[in-house]
Formats: structure tokens, sequence, C-alpha cells
């Protein structure tokens, strides 16, 4: 869903977007306002994203009269299956009107309430997951030797799949292999005919992504001809990387110096492992995901915790974020 503010006069196009979809956790908050959908609730914050950019939108029809150009608001749906964005550009979201600017804006309980996070270049990760399966030939436990044993196969893919990555993979960019689940077997006294492992591949550099899976090939194809063995792979590139433009930050940099100096920002130390779709959108238009504190004292400060609750403050710290973006994009001079 979207919607189009047309102050008129020429200008720019700005385009807010934020993330609308929830959760399936049972909310624990104890807030007047709690979900009243038993097992959903919005533990990732979009509700107060949304919020957000609701009240810019209120705040720039208010003042249409000091504004020139377009805002265009995007309420984009399943960014926690990293599905929304994608489909609202194939459904031709950019076609008719391609904005100039994209703000994103999401809470982060990682910085205290009322401050911002804005850091230039990579903040999230190329999210992949990956499904291989060891194929050999089965038999008696006590007999292994007549055998071609996945399960040896898959503890050996382990071992070295992570040592590999370790020592070969750029310590100075963060990346993680992640083994989630292992199936196979039916009993204690046979060896099965087949094994298989899933997991999970973060990188924050494209050329990071290619090389991690030439290596977990490597590992997968050593494993197997260690047991006279097979394996089969299949990887699913995910959600890219969110890559804040340097151009984009600068320019938000100077608005907010000029027009909330009395809101701390941190610049560094921001990126993460997490995946963000916004992604997709920020590889056509010029823009950035932007934090607002979240954390507070004493309170459960982690995202998709059923009692974490984005505080009233953080809106309005958003919300004078996003004014203060509209105007040093769209205000007259």
């Amino acid at each position: 869903m979207a919607g189009l503010l047309d102050f008129g006069g020429g200008g720019s196009t700005l385009a807010l977007r934020c993330d609308m979809d929830a959760l399936p956790i049972t909310e624990e908050t104890g807030a007047d306002f709690a979900s009243q959908n038993p097992g959903v609730m919005h533990a990732c914050g979009h509700d107060s994203h949304m919020a957000m950019v609701l009240a810019a939108c209120r705040y720039a029809a208010q003042n249409r009269e000091r504004l020139r150009g377009k805002l265009l608001a995007i309420f984009q749906p399943a960014e926690e299956v990293g599905a929304g964005a994608k489909a609202m550009l194939e459904a031709g979201l950019f076609q008719r009107l391609k904005p100039d600017r994209l703000v994103a804006v999401h809470n982060l309980p990682g910085l205290p309430t009322g401050t911002l996070g804005l850091q230039r270049g990579a903040l999230t990760a190329y999210t992949d997951r990956f499904k291989v399966t060891f194929q050999g030939m089965g038999g008696h436990g006590a007999l292994p030797h007549k055998t071609k044993d996945p399960i040896a196969m898959a503890a050996a893919a382990v071992q070295g799949a992570l040592a590999l990555t370790h020592r070969r993979m750029d310590a100075n960019y963060p990346q993680v292999l992640s083994f989630g689940l292992i199936q196979g077997g039916t009993s204690f006294n046979i060896i099965p005919e087949q094994v298989t492992l899933e997991g999970t591949v973060r990188t924050i550099r494209l050329e990071d992504q290619e090389l991690m899976i030439r290596l977990l090939n490597q590992a997968f194809q050593a494993a197997a001809d260690l047991h006279e063995g097979s394996y089969q792979l299949e990887y699913t590139k995910g959600v890219p990387a969110v890559v804040n433009d340097a151009g984009v930050v600068k320019e938000l940099t100077g608005f907010f110096a000029a027009r909330i100096p009395e809101v701390p920002v941190t610049y560094e130390g921001l990126a993460s492992l997490i995946g963000e779709d916004v992604s997709y959108f920020l590889q056509e238009v010029p823009g950035v995901l932007l934090y607002v504190g979240s954390g507070q004292e004493g309170a459960v400060n982690e995202l998709h915790n059923p009692r974490f609750l984005v505080p009233p403050e953080a809106l309005a710290t958003g919300l004078k974020a996003l004014t203060s973006i509209m105007e040093g994009y769209l205000g007259y001079a």
C-alpha cells in the first residue's frame, strides 16, 4: 500500500517507507493497546514505524504550504519473510513515479530512546539459506565397513565447512555460517542411506557471498569423498544487504544538525547480520535505513520478544527525524 501527497511547485520526490507485518508471537506486554489477535503481535515494532510515517504524512498535509514536490508514503507488507518490497516493485510501485530519495525507518532497542542511528555503507546482511543432502549406503551399525556412512559425512561436513570458512573468509568483513538442522536415521543401530543438513549464511559483501558458496561446495565434496558418498547442495540466495547511500547519509546529517541538533545521532557501529528487505528499494533509489532508538533501562530490549514494547518517546523522536528530512528535501529554501 502506498499514498502520494503532491505539494506542487516542482521539486523532488521523497519516499518514506515503513513495514507493517506482525509476528506469530503471543504478546505479554500488558499494554492497554496490546494485540487483540491471539498468537500475533508487533514484536518487531512495525506498528510504531507505521505510526511515525502516518504522523509525518499528517504533518506534511497540515503544512503543505511550506513544502513543494511530492511525498510518497510506502506501507510495506511481508518484511519479516523478505517478500514484501520485491513484490511491490514487481507490481509496479516505481513505474509511475520513481522517488529521488527514500528513507526507511526502523526502531532499534540497541540505541537509547531519544536517539537516532545513521550509518553509511553496509548495514545488514545478505541472508541466504542452504540445504545439503549426503547420500551413502546404509547398513547394520555393527558392520560400518560395509556401508558408506552419511552421518560420518555430515559430521565431517560441519567441521570442515566451519574450519574452511573461518580460515578463508576475510575477517575484516563480518560473516556467519550456522547449521540449524540435521536429519537422518531411524534407529540407534542402523546406518541410514542419507542425512540432510540445513543452515544459513550471512555476508555483507557480494564477493563474500560467492566465496562462501564455493567453500561450502569444497567442504561438502571433501566430506562426501572421505566416506565414498555423494552430496547435493541447494543454495538459496535471500534478501540482499542493506547498503546506505553515502550521499544521502551526508544530506541527512546536515538536516539533523540544522533542524534537530538536540537529538544525538550515532553514525557507526550499527551494522549487523540480520536481514531487511528494504534493500530491494535501495537498489533502485538512493536512500537509507534510519534507526530510531527504542532502548529503555529496565525494559526488555530485544526484538521478537513477547514483552518488547517501543516507548512513545521513540515515536516522537522518529517524527522529529522524518519532519526534518521532509523539510530538508521538500521545504522552500
